[in-house]
């Protein structure tokens, strides 16, 4: 302390360290709905923060000297312990899940306590007006300078814990789509990722590797899992009671393949049939949209091969290549439609917009080329799968 230094100051500066464990006792009671820690935090640290008072009470009022009136109001320089003090605060929200909003206001609420109590304290030592001014001025700055160093540490926590937790996430996913995953390895990288390991998942495929970029961002959920395997890009979510409308509403009118749920160390497997069903999507077997492969499980089926497919066709639909095309193509959707709809002939008239004597006639052509055929069991059946479930996008 110089020895030029004001006899009420050198007063004020006694009577505040002295009473510095009282007045942080004081404001932590006054907080304790904003900052429920708040009292914890002063019981544990009280030896701490009587020697914060031996550093932070004279530098508070070196800023009330002669030669700092005629400066302007600066908050006082922060010990390097107590900026780790303060940024550790910052991290230990972030870490137990609270916002910032409760200890920045605590920080306001509190500084409004401690001045009730300094100020009372100077008035009591008889401060002048001026020097009042400007402690008050200079505390208020000193909250604005903690609460700074707290937002520091909250930031650094959770961009550190971001990062960290995008690795893992990485990591598991990567796991996730191994050619050989090993279940117990997905426990522990989803434990580090905190990532709840589902009963069932599926992976739903965004973009295959001859695809166009997508022309709208999908709202990816916190829950699911982001993939890249190659050029593929898709995301592995888990299967839950629901996850559908949610589904529908993150992608919207991306044309995404929701793939058969799994086991979690069977995701590959979903994928292999997601990236079958784009193919088909391309050629016009499955519409172009947002699909969930169960619902289309026959068509996969039925053109798992496609070379399998074009002899069943050729040969169930071969009584019909010797008729001008014409006439061929009309009667193959007629055929189709027919038995889509079960011989139901008003159906096909609606479905084909052609008249019901239309249908008859077109009905009895096909019984001319097929004969007994039509009312055969099993060649029904094969011609079901040609025509219904296997005809091309031009049929």
């Amino acid at each position: 302390m110089p020895g030029n230094q004001r006899p009420e100051l050198r007063l004020l500066q006694a009577r505040l360290v002295e009473h510095f464990p009282r007045i942080m006792l004081a404001v932590a009671q006054e907080l304790e709905l904003l900052w429920p820690a708040c009292l914890e935090f002063a019981a544990e640290r009280g030896t701490e923060l009587a020697d914060t008072a031996d550093q932070v009470v004279p530098k508070l009022l070196a800023t009330i000297d002669a030669a700092a009136l005629d400066r302007p109001a600066t908050a006082p320089d922060l010990d390097p312990l107590l900026v780790a003090l303060f940024d550790q605060l910052g991290r230990g929200q972030f870490q137990q899940g609270r916002d910032l909003n409760g200890i920045l206001t605590a920080y306001q609420a509190g500084a409004r306590v401690a001045w009730a109590h300094i100020s009372q304290e100077a008035m009591q030592v008889g401060l002048d007006a001026r020097r009042l001014s400007r402690l008050a001025e200079t505390l208020f700055m000193l909250t604005h300078d903690i609460s700074a160093r707290t937002t520091d540490g909250y930031v650094r926590e959770q961009s550190e814990r971001g990062l960290v937790s995008h690795r893992a996430r990485g990591e598991l996913s990567g796991l996730l789509m191994s050619t050989m995953p090993d279940r117990n390895g997905i426990l522990l990288a989803a434990d580090q990722a905190g990532w709840v390991v589902p009963d069932q998942l599926v992976f739903i495929l965004l973009r295959d590797q001859d695809d166009p970029p997508l022309e709208s961002r999908p709202r990816l959920d916190p829950e699911w899992l982001v993939v890249h395997v190659g050029d593929v890009v898709g995301w592995l979510v888990p299967w839950v009671a629901g996850i559908e409308p949610r589904l529908q509403r993150a992608l919207g009118e991306v044309p995404a393949v929701v793939g058969p749920p799994v086991p979690v160390t069977e995701a590959r497997r979903s994928m292999r049939v997601t990236r079958s069903a784009r193919r088909l999507q391309d050629a016009g077997a499955l519409p172009a949209r947002l699909i969930f492969v169960p619902e289309h499980i026959d068509t996969l089926l039925v053109h798992r091969n496609p070379e399998l497919l074009t002899a069943l066709r050729s040969r169930v639909l071969a009584p019909l290549d010797r008729l001008p095309d014409t006439t061929r193509d009309r009667l193959v959707d007629t055929l189709t439609s027919w038995l889509r709809h079960f011989g139901s002939r008003r159906e096909v008239a609606e479905e084909l917009h052609i008249h019901p004597q239309t249908v008859r006639y077109r009905l009895d052509q096909l019984r001319e080329v097929f004969g007994d055929a039509l009312d055969d069991p099993d060649q029904r059946a094969q011609l079901f799968l040609a025509l219904v479930w296997g005809a091309p996008p031009e049929v």
